[in-house]
């Protein structure tokens, strides 16, 4: 018996460190699969991002530009945009939340605009890679005179045959 309990300990421990955690980020996908609706704004598991125009069964047509709508499969949706603005409420603002973090985002750009060199302290433009020199094409090959044509085998004077 002394000798499975390091074996369960091991697999207790595997179990709270790898397959837990990965059910619980199936089930959240899951979740944003199915709360995944027309007018959500969304990114795909490849990056693409568009809004929901229509949603049938397991296929999801996003547009990415205007006029340009592509269809995806459901579970291709990897993260609905506005899910971070759900969490506020409806009449709060960026003011609001900067009142509750006790620190406001307008004062740290207001500090980092102090540090920052005005136009005179600048200094000039660096210009851009400079222009490199591009080799001239190589000489062309020397034509190769064509080989001349023999007859195939068994055909001509020398094979017997009156020709």
């Amino acid at each position: 018996m002394a000798a499975l309990l390091p074996l369960i300990i091991l697999f207790a421990l595997a179990y709270a460190v790898m397959i837990r955690p990965q059910q619980k980020r199936a089930r959240d996908h899951q979740a944003l699969i199915q709360a995944t609706q027309v007018g959500d704004e969304v990114m795909t598991t490849a990056g693409i991002f568009g809004t929901v125009t229509a949603v049938e069964g397991d296929v999801v047509s996003v547009e990415i530009a205007p006029g340009t709508v592509m269809r995806v499969a459901r579970a291709a949706i990897g993260r609905r945009m506005n899910a971070e603005l759900d969490e506020y409420e409806a009449g709060e603002t960026f003011d609001d939340i900067d009142d509750e973090l006790g620190e406001s985002v307008a004062d740290e750009t207001a500090a980092a605009d102090d540090t920052a060199p005005s136009n005179g302290d600048a200094p000039p433009p660096v210009a851009p890679f400079p222009p490199t020199e591009i080799p001239p094409p190589p000489p062309p090959a020397p034509e190769v005179p064509p080989a001349p044509e023999t007859p195939p085998p068994g055909v001509g004077p020398s094979s017997g045959e009156p020709g």
